[in-house]
């Protein structure tokens, strides 16, 4: 009960705190000091109420395109500096997992954490009586009781907006936060973790600039993960002298548009703190235990929007979302089709190489909220995961058309669609 009244009053003190120095923001001198505030706040808001809030965070860190600079900046911090959980809960949950004390499976463990995050922390460590360095994956000793907590406050959350504002409801908001939540509890077995380790690196096998940490067996369980130590780069470090830049960003646009429209299997936790750079062009994806799956059908209907996006095809853009909708209840199907019909045509007038996708694909959403519309709940996941990719590409290569990128990739779904 008192986490349920702390999660709700955090929940409120961190919108009225963020609107206050955002409202602030908009007239006042001093810009980037309030930015940096509202930054912190919404920070100390998602430490305090945990994990799952903690992702939500992450994931608006990845848009440092749209939000902020002194909000951006403030909310990296939620990437991988999270407060650590102490040492000796860490030792307990290995010997606890294998039954063995800590020094009899690793020399020189690491008593502070590398990386702490919302579902786990890292340690770094050797084999026992080997050179080989690893990095040692341990779940948060109380975070199973705390995700399903916020879980019951989110769908809470959920419900009453569907019904205080009911245009909510074409949006899918309880179902998409059901969908998150649930996609949230499955890092709490770090053994799908390594299930979607193993995926991933089978559908990458034939490229060599997407990566995945190797897994060690044998010291994988429920609550610990042992994987080859990565030496990499993280995005701020790069140098364009040692990275190829385009190589990188390309890589990375290509890894995302593989997972959606081609594997059906999407890394849905791709912020800054889970890529890690290794010259000239590779990228490491680490933290795999956030993902989502599409069905093929899902993985059609997608690259058919976006296709219709990409060559300037209004009509087929809104006769997608309509007949695809689980709901839809609109009043002047004309109206509705000559409005996204204006929007696509403003968009294709800018050229795809002008424009952020995502931002364009929240435009449709509000057209369909208007019309009663409802999307499709795999669209939220589709959407971050291209966000994050645009995100990187906007950061890193500002230059590049990342909608050029995405083509070959949609025309190859399509095709293998018409030959089923």
């Amino acid at each position: 009960m008192l986490r349920s009244a702390q999660l709700i009053v955090g929940v409120g003190s961190g919108i009225l705190m963020f609107a206050k120095a955002w409202w602030m923001l908009r007239s006042l001198p001093h810009r980037e000091r309030l930015e940096r505030a509202a930054g912190r706040a919404l920070v100390r808001s998602c430490s305090r109420l945990g994990a799952t809030f903690i992702k939500i965070g992450q994931i608006a860190s990845t848009r440092g395109d749209l939000l902020p600079r002194g909000v951006f900046e403030e909310l990296g911090a939620l990437q991988d500096r999270v407060p650590p959980f102490p040492y000796a809960e860490a030792i307990a949950t290995i010997e606890a997992e294998f039954g063995k004390p800590v020094e009899v499976l690793f020399d020189d463990f690491e008593p502070l954490p590398v990386a702490a995050a919302s579902v786990a922390q890292v340690h770094q460590a050797r084999l026992s009586g080997r050179s080989h360095q690893v990095a040692i994956k341990i779940l948060r000793p109380d975070i199973i009781q705390k995700v399903h907590l916020d879980r019951a406050i989110l769908l809470f959350m959920g419900r009453a907006l569907e019904r205080l504002i009911p245009t909510l409801r074409t949006v899918s908001l309880e179902e998409a936060i059901r969908s998150f939540c649930d996609a949230v509890e499955e890092q709490l077995d770090l053994r799908n973790e390594a299930r979607n380790n193993l995926r991933f690196a089978a559908n990458f096998e034939d490229d060599p600039c997407v990566g995945f940490p190797v897994l060690h067996p044998t010291l994988c369980g429920a609550r610990v993960l042992t994987m080859d130590f990565v030496v990499g780069t993280h995005e701020n470090g790069l140098v364009d002298a040692e990275f190829d830049i385009h190589q990188l960003v390309e890589a990375g646009m290509r890894a995302v548009c593989r997972m959606i429209f081609l594997h059906g299997f999407v890394h849905a936790d791709l912020h800054p703190g889970n890529m890690l750079f290794e010259p000239p062009g590779q990228i490491i994806l680490l933290d795999l235990g956030l993902v989502g799956e599409l069905t093929d059908q899902d993985r059609v209907r997608t690259a058919r929007m976006l296709m219709a996006l990409a060559t300037g095809d209004g009509a087929g853009v809104a006769r997608s979302f309509y007949e695809n909708a689980p709901h839809h209840a609109v009043r002047d199907y004309a109206t509705y089709e000559r409005e996204v019909c204006e929007l696509v045509a403003d968009i294709t007038s800018k050229g795809l190489g002008q424009i952020q996708v995502t931002l364009e694909i929240g435009r449709i959403f509000d057209i369909l909220r208007r019309h009663h519309i409802q999307a499709r709940s795999h669209m939220t996941m589709v959407n971050l995961a291209l966000m994050t990719a645009e995100g990187m590409g906007k950061r890193l290569a500002p230059e590049l058309d990342l909608s050029q990128e995405a083509l070959p990739y949609l025309t190859e779904a399509l095709r293998n669609a018409r030959e089923d």
